[in-house]
């Protein structure tokens, strides 16, 4: 795995994480709000966002990866 791509997967958790703790402590019952995301799998659109963009990103590298494998079978055989 390259440097940018850890950075890029790194960022995308960040966000995550901030997305969910700016829905908890910004409103009132945020706590018992998280725990229904989780127990029901609706959660809010910036949490939706930031999931997606996880995501995206963990679906790149592991394409990236893949290339990479494809690449070194080649020129190994």
């Amino acid at each position: 795995m390259e440097a940018s791509q850890a950075d890029q997967i790194r960022k995308a958790i960040e966000s995550l994480i901030d997305a969910k703790l700016l829905d908890a402590l910004s409103k009132p019952g945020g706590l018992d709000r998280l725990l229904a995301y989780r127990a029901t799998g609706v959660a809010p659109f910036g949490v939706r966002m930031a999931q997606r963009k996880l995501t995206d990103v963990l679906q790149q590298t592991a394409s990236h990866q893949g290339e990479h494998q494809d690449e070194y079978a080649t020129h190994a055989a």
